[in-house]
């Protein structure tokens, strides 16, 4: 099953917030705009024939099963991994076809992926104050590894994600919560909703969708900046508040 033939992330994100001010809640969390919608909904299309030979799968513990011990040692299939990469092959292929950046051969690091090695991919875009987009697909070496694709950001590059972060069975939480993960990274690139600040010691991130800070090791360089969007005429989404996650507003605890 493809994210395509059931109910899209974006479509339950909007429809929870929907509920929740229904239900009397009085925060506030942006809905995703039509425009937003509508560049998912093409990445989905394209995800459809890039996707085609990467089932997706249910989340094993949506009925509030709890993992064995066992669990977390096991990977019972890392092949099905294989998604993320065909998730950030449709991205890129919607990006380059919206004219909104141009593939380049090199990038400056200022916080490298976990992983060494991979093949990335640059997409460098037109637009003034826009930041480049590094999708950076990782090998399994060995059977007990699984492919992943870690989504950086800026020039020089900061890691920002390494999606799934973990293979195991689990955390395992379904193919749908990947599809997310990546899609909410790469939207919040090209939307321009993104804030980095990375220093010898820390870090922080904020996008639309999360703000998260920590400590870091083994930098190549400090760096900061805002991202502006990719699109013309594109109203960036409002970074999340300091503190706060929003992505558990528009979540969806059964996908």
């Amino acid at each position: 099953m493809t994210s395509s033939q059931a109910r899209s992330w974006w479509d339950e994100y909007n429809g929870n917030l929907f509920s929740a001010v229904e239900n009397g809640w009085r925060g506030y969390v942006p809905l995703l705009s039509g425009d937003m919608c509508d560049l998912l909904a093409d990445v989905d299309n394209v995800f459809a024939v890039t996707g085609a030979d990467t089932p997706g799968w249910p989340n094993p513990y949506k009925d509030g099963q709890v993992p064995n011990e066992e669990a977390y040692e096991r990977v019972t299939d890392p092949e099905k991994f294989l998604i993320v990469v065909a998730r950030a092959q449709a991205w890129t292929k919607v990006l380059l076809d919206r004219g909104w950046a141009r593939e380049a051969s090199e990038t400056r690091w200022a916080f490298r992926p976990l992983d060494a090695g991979g093949a990335g991919t640059i997409l460098a875009p037109t637009a003034a104050g826009a930041v480049p987009l590094v999708l950076t697909t990782h090998t399994p070496v060995d059977s007990e590894h699984i492919f992943t694709v870690t989504v950086a950001a800026g020039d020089p590059a900061v890691s920002l994600a390494s999606i799934p972060d973990c293979g195991c069975d689990a955390c395992d939480r379904g193919s749908t919560e990947l599809i997310k993960d990546m899609d909410q990274w790469v939207l919040s690139v090209v939307d321009g909703s993104l804030e980095v600040h990375l220093t010898e010691h820390d870090y922080s991130v904020r996008t639309s969708f999360i703000n998260q800070a920590g400590d870091v090791r083994s930098i190549d360089e400090p760096t900061s900046f805002r991202a502006a969007p990719w699109p013309p005429k594109w109203r960036s989404r409002l970074l999340d508040a300091p503190g706060h996650d929003s992505g558990d507003i528009g979540s969806d605890s059964g996908a």
